[in-house]
């Protein structure tokens, strides 16, 4: 009788310890992409934009020809946020975002801005 409860005690000490990292596990927040200033990575710079109930977002810059075609953006699952990894020269490089193939959208963070000849404001973002 005494071994059924010795084991019995493991069990319930074992289940326990499943239910409290079930719970842990639960309670944990998932990791949150935030839109950003274009970011360094190791051989690419990552650019990231909020774009609630857009369809398609592209980067467009000098460092693309301004195509719409050539670098397009992918959303972050469950959220409005698109990124893109980009492997950039040094230099200071202008940018822009395209939404729904239609809409030019001014980045709302840059380390830099500067009034392109289309009367329009391209964000600026340097790679050291």
């Amino acid at each position: 009788m005494g071994m059924g409860l010795t084991k019995l005690g493991r069990l319930s000490r074992s289940l326990i310890a499943i239910m409290l990292l079930c719970g842990f596990w639960a309670c944990a927040k998932p990791l949150v992409l935030k839109p950003s200033m274009p970011k360094p990575l190791a051989g690419a710079v990552r650019f990231t934009v909020l774009a609630p109930g857009a369809k398609q977002v592209v980067l467009v810059g000098s460092f693309n020809g301004w195509a719409k075609g050539i670098t397009p953006m992918k959303i972050v699952d469950g959220s409005s946020v698109w990124l893109v990894d980009v492997p950039l020269a040094e230099g200071e490089h202008t940018f822009m975002y395209v939404v729904d193939g239609i809409r030019w959208m001014t980045p709302p963070q840059a380390e830099d801005f500067v009034i392109d000849g289309f009367g329009q404001t391209n964000g600026v973002v340097i790679v050291r």
